[in-house]
């Protein structure tokens, strides 16, 4: 019935909250026919066209795999004042990861010449995440290198992807996983930490903000390390910036150090839940008790069994 809005015989205009819903759900199906009709619809009713209604435009075009149109729509979203989330990006992305090929193309339409119309900052960066997705890290760093170059500023999202791309790599270069026990050899190390500089650098000289998920990468990335110190410090950074963390950030360094058995740094980073905006933490402070209650051999013994063993 929608198909037929112009002949309606009601003086009624379908409200806008309507439409949206609509939308998510013929988004989901990724049908961009009626993605297009919901926006031809919202206009034609006198609304403008909403965060949501562009987003669901555009994961139906990644859905269907019109790349350009895709890479347009999300031009179109900014030039009308929104702002494409981190996660509408991370789709996107995923998307054009799916192979190689698809992943070529979308490079070769956004640096060609008749590109006016599809780059950007936002489309860049979706175009990097793809390759960091399959694991292309030099492609990955090669975007990254080519902002300038097409006249384009990196902005938060840039360097917090790349940060979560560096991750990636580290994973698939040295096999490391979470709470591991082995140590990578200094020169391994100082290979990840010379390209965590690139991009710490690139921060500064361009005045890029960082934000709460880009400490949660760059944090993470050093307990892959093992530099746990480092990611301390980058946590007492944030919280000194009034910056507000995700909890998942807190426990992540808090737990990988009490595995790791360093328990004063577990504590202290769990005490700095209050700080950084997360509340207090009851729960984490049970886990590391635990954690080093389990390592000292006195696991699920009472309180007065380990005094006294103590």
């Amino acid at each position: 019935q929608l198909h037929h809005y112009e002949d309606h015989p009601y003086n009624y205009n379908v409200d806008c909250g309507t439409l949206e819903m609509i939308s998510i759900l013929v988004s989901k199906r990724g049908s961009i026919d009626l993605s297009l009709l919901i926006i031809e619809m919202a206009e034609s009713f006198g609304y403008n066209i909403s965060e949501s209604m562009f987003e669901d435009v555009i994961l139906s075009f990644a859905a269907s795999r019109q790349v350009p149109q895709c890479l347009g729509a999300l031009v179109d979203m900014e030039t009308k004042g929104h702002v494409p989330s981190r996660e509408l990006l991370r789709k996107v992305a995923k998307k054009l990861s799916y192979d190689d090929k698809r992943l070529r193309y979308t490079q070769h339409i956004l640096t060609g010449n008749d590109n006016g119309n599809i780059l950007s900052t936002a489309t860049l960066n979706s175009l990097m995440m793809g390759y960091g997705m399959k694991k292309n890290i030099q492609a990955a760093f090669d975007v990254f290198d080519s902002f300038p170059e097409l006249g384009l500023k990196r902005n938060s999202n840039t360097v917090t992807f790349l940060m979560e791309i560096l991750y990636f790599s580290t994973k698939q270069r040295f096999g490391r996983r979470l709470y591991a026990t082995d140590s990578l050899r200094p020169e391994d190390v100082n290979d990840v930490i010379g390209e965590i500089d690139i991009v710490l650098s690139t921060m500064k000289e361009e005045d890029i903000e960082a934000t709460r998920h880009f400490y949660h990468e760059y944090v993470r990335l050093l307990c892959s390390l093992g530099l746990f110190e480092d990611a301390k410090l980058a946590l007492d950074e944030a919280v000194s910036n009034n910056i507000k963390l995700q909890v998942g950030t807190i426990f992540l360094l808090s737990v990988q150090c009490a595995h790791r058995g360093h328990f004063d740094m577990a504590k202290d980073v769990a005490r700095l839940s209050v700080a950084a905006g997360c509340g207090k933490q009851p729960t984490l402070i049970r886990r590391i008790n635990n954690l080093q209650n389990q390592a000292l051999g006195v696991w699920g013994k009472t309180k007065e069994a380990i005094d006294e063993q103590s």
